[in-house]
């Protein structure tokens, strides 16, 4: 057993240094797990893309997200095209920026209206590249968003945010 393990090992060790420049595409994903006094988050987008160059990609996302905060708990389905760019500080290091528009479409708990939002932003972040596998955090958000509640009222407005659900952590596979 513990050969096999080992062996298993050796391989994904293999496959994770093989380091191709010439990745053109790649799946993934973002993830976000929040909890504190006031409710509960989870957010969930797997992501596939193309790169277009060695500091520049563009992709679609399309997930959920589901929010129990006090007395409200909404679940929320989306679609989030995005351009990602890419700026290496160091060797194994460097920031990102996820520049996106999304099409949402939220149900709430207790209430009737679908509610659907758009959002034009941007996400900075972190990234660490290892081998054919990148690993990355986004943190906070920047931008517009306009929601419209179903029942003929809308709210739009500028916004700068730093909340669980806007903390996402992400692995993408170079294929």
């Amino acid at each position: 057993m513990k050969k096999m393990i080992l062996l298993a090992a050796a391989l994904l060790g293999c496959l994770l240094a093989q380091a191709q420049v010439n990745n053109r595409y790649y799946v993934g994903g973002n993830i976000s797990l929040g909890a504190s006094n006031y409710g509960t988050s989870v957010v969930f987008y797997p992501e596939v893309g193309k790169r277009v160059n060695d500091w520049l990609m563009v992709g679609l996302a399309a997930g959920f997200d589901w929010n129990n905060i006090s007395s409200e708990s909404d679940f929320t389905m989306g679609l989030i095209p995005h351009v990602r760019g890419y700026l290496p500080i160091y060797q194994r290091f460097g920031l990102t920026g996820d520049t996106y528009f999304s099409a949402r479409w939220t149900r709430r708990r207790g209430y009737e209206p679908l509610i659907a939002s758009q959002t034009l932003g941007f996400r900075p972040g972190i990234y660490f590249p290892i081998g054919n596998v990148t690993l990355s955090t986004q943190i906070g958000f920047f931008g517009w968003s306009r929601t419209d509640y179903g029942n003929g009222n809308a709210s739009s407005r500028w916004q700068a945010r730093l909340e669980a659900r806007d903390i996402l952590i992400g692995v993408l596979f170079n294929l």
